[in-house]
């Protein structure tokens, strides 16, 4: 598999080295930008961190997917990324004032949080299938 078809493509498996490689660079990447830009300013901080997060989306999710096939699960598993994304959605930079003031906050923290596990679980920890699957051999 290509870097084209790693980053880009929904289709194949990846290992747990693959996946775990991804995440590091991505979260890593993310911190290096961010700390970088914030001592140049923190407004371009806040407002470039988010352009980088959407640019990242699609090679983040591709990766992830062909990683939930390596454990014979459907792409369809990248909706446990949906409580992730609401809660991070409801934390303002710095900020916890409109988390304490929703009342539904608790509840999708720990939804949040459950789906964070579970995909950190699947992917980063269990084995894939041994051999070919339905979504082809495994990741050389």
């Amino acid at each position: 598999m290509n870097l084209p078809q790693l980053l880009f493509s929904f289709e194949g498996r990846v290992g747990r080295k693959q996946f775990w490689i991804w995440n590091l660079c991505y979260y890593f990447g993310l911190a290096l930008i961010g700390g970088l830009l914030a001592q140049i300013s923190p407004g371009l901080a806040m407002f470039a961190i988010p352009i980088v997060l959407v640019i990242l989306l699609i090679p983040d999710l591709a990766i992830t997917a062909k990683r939930w096939h390596d454990r014979e699960k459907s792409a369809w598993m990248l909706l446990l990324n949906i409580p992730l994304v609401v809660g991070r959605a409801m934390m303002p930079a710095g900020s916890q004032a409109m988390v304490a003031e929703t009342s539904a906050a608790p509840v999708i923290s720990i939804v949040a949080l459950a789906c964070g596990a579970w995909i950190l679980i699947e992917c980063g920890f269990l084995k894939g299938t041994e051999g070919k699957n339905r979504y082809g051999e495994p990741y050389a």
